[in-house]
């Protein structure tokens, strides 16, 4: 029986990031990893996404060049090429991460790990061996997958995730996507600017259900200026083979049932954290509702001796949560008493244009009972956003009208995920719209669209006609 400090199930940004805490903290860190670190976001996930997201933004400078005296001529597309870019990104970062893991001096063990008990794994090494380790302390860090949806036909070729659209060696003719949020939007608006023709089916009365109504009601006119068809409470009843190496797929929208054509379907839908084979019921670790690990605000669970972070909670699926859910489980796992806040975890897409956001929605303020004040600014009004030929969108702040307090801010517009963080800021240091606005911003930037929504709160902003006047 090997001894080990503190030991981490699985090497993505929850658990490379505890690793590395924990070796900050003066302890020594053991990962056990069965694939690659970095997990699925560095590997199938928002980095290889994010990457051809970069390449198909190219397709739309060189087509707007023109507009300020730079001719490319048409622009063309190498699939391959691009394809190969994305590999390197990954590559390079996954790289950078197994640098740190290192210099850290953090273990790495490739193998699968099975709790034996609350301080006891068994290993299934590489090779095929087993060993048998103790820790003083556990994180399981094990993420996600996506959830398997029971269609019939549903298991046929060209059926795929996002993991093999990530791998595609030719672009689609024609894809429906099922499931119209976070990711099924940004697959959407990627495959559709390298021509692909795209339908998209989302069960919820509306796309991405979880942003405010009013900034999604803009990213609905874009999808359809480029030409994406998008269902609203619909649902794929079946897949059968079509024709001309197409999908027939029935479908109901609305009540009615009618029948699409498509090359791919991609399911971009629900997504279960990966609890099977861990030994979790004879360590005693108990699950929440979402099938998850149960946490507490301190990232440990039901077992003292045992802490959870990432997806595998199944609390916020993001890679920004799991950071911070991986860096309050090591300091806890090294006995400090750090909390997570889960109140200002800011969202994104990546649509064109982008959105983010962090809060709470309008409509969710008005449900709570909360008397709203918005402000908001469209990018229309901003310098450098018309300096960019990006004038689409808008920055909303939803506010507690009665102490001032900022619920919610939301951006759909150009470097809409890179402006969100101030807000974040604000919200986390209980800052004011009139502390936003009092803080100089550089001009021109589009940071000051979020400095004139905070001014419009109270009908002050200078480069719109305020309604709040």
């Amino acid at each position: 029986m090997e001894e080990r400090d503190i030991v981490i199930i699985g090497g993505g940004p929850a658990g490379y990031v505890a690793a590395i805490r924990v070796s900050q903290l003066g302890r020594k860190a053991t990962i056990i990893e069965n694939d690659t670190v970095g997990g699925t976001c560095l590997n199938r996930g928002c980095i290889p996404t994010r990457a051809l997201v970069r390449a198909v933004e190219f397709i739309d400078l060189a087509k707007s060049a023109k507009d300020y005296g730079v001719n490319y001529g048409e622009a063309g597309v190498d699939f391959s090429k691009m394809m190969a870019r994305k590999d390197t990104i990954v590559k390079t970062i996954v790289s950078g991460v197994k640098l740190l893991l290192e210099g850290n001096g953090v273990e790495v063990i490739n193998g699968t790990a099975k709790l034996l008990s609350p301080s006891q794994l068994e290993v299934q090494l590489g090779d095929g061996t087993k060993k048998e380790i103790t820790a003083q302390k556990i994180i399981i860090a094990t993420g996600s997958k996506y959830k398997k949806v029971s269609i019939p036909g549903g298991e046929g070729e060209k059926v795929i995730t996002t993991t093999e659209a990530l791998e595609l060696k030719e672009i689609p003719k024609s894809m429906l996507i099922m499931g119209g949020g976070f990711i099924g939007t940004s697959f959407a608006t990627i495959f559709s600017r390298l021509g692909t023709r795209v339908t998209i089916v989302e069960q919820s009365p509306r796309i991405v259900p979880e942003i405010d109504r009013e900034i999604v009601s803009i990213l609905e006119k874009e999808l359809k200026k480029e030409k994406i068809q998008a269902h609203t409470e619909a649902q794929v009843m079946r897949i059968e083979e079509g024709e001309q190496g197409e999908k027939n797929i029935a479908l109901t929208i609305k009540g009615e049932e009618t029948s699409l054509p498509a090359e791919y379907v991609l399911m971009a839908g629900e997504r279960e954290a990966n609890t099977d084979g861990i030994g979790l019921e004879k360590a005693g670790v108990a699950l929440n509702e979402k099938g998850g690990i149960t946490i507490y605000k301190r990232m440990e669970t039901s077992v003292p001796v045992i802490l959870a972070a990432g997806d595998v909670t199944m609390q916020q699926l993001w890679t920004h949560a799991a950071y911070a859910e991986g860096t309050v489980a090591a300091e806890n796992a090294c006995g400090k008493g750090s909390e997570i806040d889960y109140n200002v975890i800011p969202y994104w897409t990546n649509t064109f244009p982008e959105m983010s956001g962090v809060g709470i929605t309008e409509e969710e303020a008005v449900a709570q009972g909360y008397q709203v004040r918005v402000g908001r600014f469209p990018f229309a009004g901003n310098g450098m956003a018309t300096i960019m030929g990006q004038r689409t969108g808008m920055i909303k702040i939803i506010t507690d009208e009665k102490y001032g307090q900022i619920l919610g801010v939301h951006i759909i517009g150009p470097r809409a995920t890179d402006l969100i963080p101030e807000a974040a800021l604000a919200m986390k240091l209980d800052a004011t719209p009139e502390d936003i606005s009092a803080t100089m911003h550089a001009h021109p930037t589009l940071s000051e669209a979020l400095w004139e929504a905070a001014k419009d709160v109270s009908g002050e902003t200078i480069h719109f006609i305020s309604q709040n006047r």
